[in-house]
């Protein structure tokens, strides 16, 4: 008899879906139980039950033929992928082995963990770097993402949601600015059409037209990396005609006096124009729309702080939503991440406490450099989970030249084999979300859950807590905390102060109850005051000014990349493919059709020359080349190739990714990756 189990989707998404598992009893034990299918809970106040393109056939991914369902042993040249099935007791001791000789000759810093947002399960996400931290390992600082976009956010508003999704339902005016919603975050956009059949109009602001864009009611095709200037000449017009909310701006901020008399009146929509590419009508209609709306929401992207002056960009944008005081209307202001509002013990899972001195710091984009280039000591042994740096690694070629050391030992945990785990020493197997469990928060809504494991591991897999447990006993560590489980550690991370937490029940929160945070409906996030230093959006940043960065939001012209601007006069944006997660299934052959079959180029006509469509093309900068198929479009703008989707390097053409063109380069505010800030030159085949 069929039953149904709830879970939740572990992908790095904002919706974190709780998901409803139909499981069939094949067989007489319980092992025998087969999951048939995957559907949205109706019951959950954002999945509202639907699940993405990508999850709601999800069976296809965990009986896929593709799975890694022993652990496996190298037994040829790095990058080949042959390898030989070992048990676990042989692969703990193994990897035991070689982490107590790189800790013995080298020092615990020779030792390196590399992971990201594999799983988004509180517990087994982030419980190896207790492990990691007991043994005293270079630490990762984790800025592969929303570096860039969160600090510009943080220091113009501070940390904190400002529009719950659910109130999106109030806004009168929609800007997607920088999001491609329908792909990256498609839970959301039930509220915004909700708000749309109320009188809404949705603006999306974005360098290509994507699937957003297509339904919107208007696109804005904005100059990559102009954003900044954009936001600020919408104000100067706002300030011109009187329609800045005076009373908000007195009242709620600091620095604007300053802003309109020394930055804003530069901002004219003639020179914004020349700026960002769009006609000078363009942003006089939009700031109109702007002016006139009573609870106007923008929706700012994380994508729009992948760029070399992201942070700054976020700041103009959260600028421009102070100049409406839409900050103090239900359903006004900046919806960005809500994920900063779960303020759970943390550190009751990774131990911070553990570590012993201060081990050297590792920016995940320098990942190929420092395979490569570090010594003193140099990484020795490499453990890998959550992630695909051999496909979503900026520096591509250094960091496949880094993973090929003979002197490298590489441990893989991971469902599939990945371009990352042909390179490893051992590769163990990791389950699907379907087959552990754990806790989850989510940074697209306001709701706490805790799934419980609707089927047993498929083959012999093991999740991230299991395996780190294993290791421990191996390596002799008798501490209590490596003896708890999945529920225990769950409790920990819910044992918390924080008034977000108050009278949320741990009991009910892992009985499988989706669960709010403590947090009032129907109430603006910065309603009463903004968790800045000063209490006030800070058009005016003292922070920065301490730190030698500009205080005052302005935009100073795009900062061109000195090693490639001569020679390479396009811009290559690299934003999601509709049908993968990041590199997540990209193993899928129905996935990789749904993309068109092989990596695609999007070319505007007056760049294309005598390129057309269906032609292979070459991209290359100086840190290599890389070949795809054209698509000659007005999806994208003049100036300005889009290449959707992270494939896995083994699946592009010559077996090279798309990372191979991206620099580590870091971002103005935060230090974040540069993925949507590379220059590049095209050619035919």
């Amino acid at each position: 008899m069929p039953r149904l189990v709830k879970t939740v989707c572990s992908h790095d998404c904002p919706d974190a879906c709780s998901v409803l598992v139909t499981v069939e009893d094949a067989g007489k034990s319980p092992g025998d139980a087969r999951a048939v299918q995957f559907r949205g809970d109706p019951d959950h106040p954002v999945t509202r039950g639907f699940l993405c393109g990508k999850v709601n056939t999800y069976e296809q991914q965990v009986y896929s033929n593709d799975r890694v369902l022993h652990p496996l042993r190298r037994c040829g040249p790095k990058g080949e992928g042959a390898f030989e099935r070992i048990g676990w007791d042989e692969a703990i001791t193994a990897i035991a082995g070689r982490i107590s000789l790189a800790e013995e000759e080298t020092g615990g810093e020779s030792i390196l963990q590399y992971t990201y947002a594999g799983t988004m399960g509180l517990v087994n996400r982030n419980c190896p770097t207790a492990l990691f931290n007991r043994l005293g390992a270079t630490q990762l600082r984790q800025n592969i993402c929303y570096y860039g976009a969160d600090e510009g956010y943080r220091v113009t508003v501070g940390s904190g949601y400002c529009v719950d999704p659910e109130d999106a339902v109030h806004s009168d005016l929609v800007l997607v600015w920088g999001a491609n919603v329908v792909t990256t975050q498609v839970h959301l956009m039930p509220f915004i059409d909700k708000a749309r059949k109320k009188g809404a109009r949705m603006i999306v602001i974005d360098p290509y037209r994507n699937r957003t864009a297509k339904v919107a009611d208007e696109w804005i095709g904005i100059r990559p990396g102009t954003d900044a200037a954009l936001a600020l000449s919408l104000a100067h017009i706002l300030e011109r005609d009187e329609l800045l909310d005076r009373d908000f701006i007195e009242r709620r901020t600091i620095g604007f006096e300053r802003l309109s008399r020394e930055v804003l009146p530069r901002f004219t929509p003639a020179q914004a124009a020349k700026i960002t590419g769009l006609a000078e009508e363009e942003i006089e209609g939009l700031a109109r729309q702007l002016g006139a709306a009573s609870a106007p929401l923008i929706k700012v992207g994380i994508g729009i702080g992948r760029s070399t002056a992201g942070g700054g960009a976020v700041r103009a944008i959260c600028a421009l939503a102070g100049v409406t005081g839409s900050y103090e209307t239900l359903g006004g202001g900046i919806q960005y991440d809500t994920g900063c509002e779960f303020e759970l013990d943390l550190d009751a899972v990774t131990r911070p406490d553990w570590l012993r001195g201060e081990p050297r710091v590792l920016n995940m984009t320098d990942i190929g450099p420092a395979l490569c280039e570090w010594q003193e000591p140099p990484i020795r042994f490499l453990y890998v989970h959550g992630t695909n740096p051999a496909a979503t690694a900026p520096l591509q070629t250094k960091v496949h030249e880094g993973l090929s050391r003979e002197d490298l030992f590489t441990v893989v945990h991971e469902r599939f084999l990945t371009d990352t785990a042909r390179y490893a020493d051992i590769v163990l197997p990791a389950p699907t979300f379907a087959e552990y469990a754990d806790l989850y928060k989510a940074y697209g809504h306001l709701y706490l859950q805790y799934a419980e494991r609707a089927i047993p591991p498929r083959g012999e897999s093991r999740s991230n807590l299991e395996v780190v447990q294993a290791l421990a006993k191996k390596l002799g560590y008798d501490d209590p905390w490596f003896s708890r489980d999945t529920r225990e550690h769950a409790r920990a991370l819910l044992d918390s102060s924080h008034p977000n937490l108050e009278g949320v029940d741990a009991d009910r929160v892992l009985a499988g109850e989706t669960t709010r945070l403590n947090i009032p409906r129907k109430t603006a996030g910065f309603a009463e005051r903004f968790k800045t230093p000063s209490g006030k959006l800070e058009f005016y940043s003292a922070r920065l000014e301490e730190q030698g960065l500009p205080a005052l939001i302005d935009f100073t012209g795009e900062r061109e990349p000195e090693e490639e601007a001569d020679n390479c006069p396009l811009r290559l944006l690299t934003p999601p493919a509709h049908s993968f997660l990041n590199s997540s299934f990209g193993n899928l052959e129905k996935a990789r059709r749904r993309e068109g079959g092989r990596p695609v180029l999007m070319i505007h006509p007056d760049d294309s020359g005598e390129i057309e469509s269906g032609d292979e093309v070459e991209i290359s900068n100086l840190h290599g080349s890389v070949r795809l198929q054209a698509q000659v479009t007005t999806d994208t703008n003049k100036g300005t190739l889009v290449a959707e989707g992270t494939w896995w390097p083994s699946h592009g053409i010559e077996r090279r990714g798309i990372n191979t063109l991206t620099s580590n380069r870091l971002t103005d505010l935060g230090g974040g990756s540069t993925f949507h800030d590379n220059r590049v030159a095209l050619k035919k085949i």
